[in-house]
């Protein structure tokens, strides 16, 4: 599954969703983890069209492989449209470190007390469907 983190230095999550400058990617297994790559969001307006509605629409297609993001902010309208895309987004303070929230999701796999909407998520990718 992957995991991304709004993050300016690649260290700790410390942006809104829909205004990160980029998004650190991990591949999360349960117990291993690790880095995949550093996406920099890069938007183009539509003519006409909203600015803070496009910065969403290019999050979420630029990390639509992702299970989970974190972030320190997201708008309500912005949350919603990740659930319906099947991303979760999950809220956390402001530098708060991302190897810890790592280790958090392996403690809480670890624990076999998954909430629920995780579980659902475990078991699409296990089927190798995706819920958008």
């Amino acid at each position: 599954m992957l995991i991304a983190f709004a993050s300016s230095n690649g260290e700790s999550i410390d942006s809104h969703f829909a205004s990160s400058p980029s998004f650190e990617v991990f591949e999360f297994g349960g117990k291993s983890r690790g880095f995949v790559h550093s996406a920099q969001v890069l938007t183009e307006r539509a003519a006409g069209g909203d600015e803070a509605e496009d910065k969403v629409d290019a999050r979420i297609k630029q990390l639509k492989e992702c299970a989970i993001i974190y972030c320190t902010q997201i708008g309500g309208p912005a949350a919603a449209r990740l659930v319906q895309s099947g991303i979760h987004p999950l809220k956390v303070p402001e530098g708060t470190k991302i190897y810890d929230e790592l280790g958090k999701l392996v403690q809480l796999f670890n624990s076999g007390k998954l909430p629920p909407w995780l579980r659902k998520k475990l078991a699409q990718e296990k089927r190798g469907t995706n819920s958008d």
